[in-house]
């Protein structure tokens, strides 16, 4: 039987094949286990599995002698940002963000509501292979109350982190995908809030999600066709527990999801550097980001701190260096202000404030960034030694010596990249190419992707 994928991401599998009613039981046993203050926050997104997966983490927590604070069906950045807001010990997200319906994942945070630390699923992990689990006698088993109106602290946190009457007074027309995901109450709610008229699509959580999970521009052509019909000025799109968002411009065209956090952080640094005193600090991104994000940097006096892949590594460095803004290119923008994680809602905040501000037009603001075609790829990594590929990749790319080994192999020339690594979410290779021509970007993906084949 497969292994289920563990990583500063969580645990994560497929239900009833890599990741079987036990493991979900032990993991979250093992997590509540660890706790100093035995109370969870818990929450999940509306895949068909989730009421098992709940059922079973309830039963673990309240094992180990936890209060469970079930939120029910939110965002991920929702069970973070209360995990934080109630004082709990510990959070639980019961999702597998982007993954197909057939998997669930357990998604664990700290106090502070921040996904764990290496260091922290470290030392749950060992907790679990050692079966250390500190189940508790009949009269100290722990409870579990229901949250009410649990998106509320999170929605009010964003609406005061930006200027809402100037997002009221531009009077947006939105429609927004929602992939019969997590966001459906919340999201709708938040562009209301700020004064939007709001078309939803798929906003139906009894539903599959009826789209490739993933916001990429090719899973999200109905959104793309109802801002034409419904001449709206945008679109958002999110996954399935919304903490990613991609953008739809209002002749209908998905200009990426990399966009979302360059966008972002150009509004940002424009906005904050008006009255701070001296240099900006650096923007913290992924080794797979978009160089655009350098090249907003530079136009601001700063810089791009760049991480290995996942969000938790993210957040550290955004923490350590007191970041502005930072995030991820899949459309994971983190805004400490509001929360220091990835989060479709503070994305689709921030991106409206710099509508409002602009009076353009998306495609009018998009245009004012220098833009890269980026090319992704993903290939089975069963039978596959990395060590070889690296070797190939060496190899094939020959006429550089810019590269980067901290998280895979990212290989870089002055105007272009291409990165190759084991994805920690899912049992494939990653190939991720730009440059500054799709032409260009897709040769350099396909000469990395023969490398990777032999």
């Amino acid at each position: 039987m497969a292994k289920p994928m563990i990583s500063v991401a969580g645990i994560r599998g497929t239900v009833g094949g890599s990741l079987v009613p036990e493991e979900f039981l032990k993991f979250a046993a093992a997590f509540a286990s660890s706790l100093d203050r035995r109370v969870v926050v818990l929450g999940s997104d509306t895949r068909p599995s989730r009421e098992m997966v709940r059922h079973l983490v309830l039963g673990a927590c309240m094992a180990a002698g936890c209060q469970v604070l079930d939120l029910g069906i939110v965002p991920t950045p929702t069970v973070g940002l209360m995990t934080r807001h109630l004082g709990a010990g510990g959070g639980i997200a019961v999702t597998a963000s982007h993954n197909p319906l057939d998997w669930n994942a357990l998604k664990f945070f700290s106090p502070d509501g921040v996904f764990l630390t290496r260091d922290e699923m470290d030392q749950v992990l060992d907790r679990y292979g050692r079966a250390d689990f500190d189940y508790r006698p009949w009269d100290e088993l722990g409870s579990v109350e229901m949250v009410a109106n649990p998106t509320t602290p999170h929605l009010e946190r964003v609406i005061a982190n930006v200027d809402a009457e100037e997002i009221r007074s531009a009077n947006f027309k939105v429609a927004i995908d929602l992939c019969n995901g997590a966001g459906i109450e919340m999201l709708p709610e938040l562009l209301e809030r700020l004064g939007c008229r709001v078309i939803p699509i798929l906003d139906d959580p009894a539903q599959a999600f009826e789209r490739v999970a993933e916001p990429l521009p090719e899973n999200i052509g109905s959104l793309a066709e109802t801002v034409k019909r419904e001449g709206a000025d945008l679109g958002f799109a999110v996954d399935p527990d919304a903490d990613r968002l991609a953008l739809v411009d209002e002749t209908g065209r998905p200009i990426g999801e990399e966009r979302t956090l360059t966008l972002a952080a150009r509004h940002i640094l424009q906005k904050r550097s008006k009255t701070a005193k001296g240099q900006p600090p650096p923007l913290v991104a992924n080794l797979s980001t978009t160089r655009a994000l350098d090249d907003v940097a530079h136009e601001f006096g700063t810089e791009v701190e760049r991480t290995l892949i996942g969000e938790a590594n993210v957040v550290e460095r955004i923490r350590s260096v007191k970041a502005w803004i930072g995030g991820e290119g899949n459309g994971g923008v983190i805004y400490p202000d509001i929360h220091a994680g990835r989060d479709a809602a503070t994305g689709m905040a921030l991106i409206l404030e710099a509508l409002a501000t602009a009076r353009c037009s998306l495609s009018e603001l998009n245009s004012q960034v220098p833009d890269y075609a980026m090319v992704k790829k993903k290939v089975g990594i069963e039978g596959m030694k990395l060590a070889d590929i690296y070797g190939s990749l060496r190899e094939v790319f020959s006429d550089t010596t810019d590269y980067n080994l901290i998280d895979g192999m990212k290989i870089s020339w002055p105007n272009r990249w291409v990165h190759v690594r084991p994805s920690g979410t899912e049992p494939i290779l990653r190939v991720f190419a730009e440059a500054p021509s799709l032409k260009e970007a897709e040769s350099l993906a396909e000469d990395a992707m023969k490398a990777v084949r032999g």
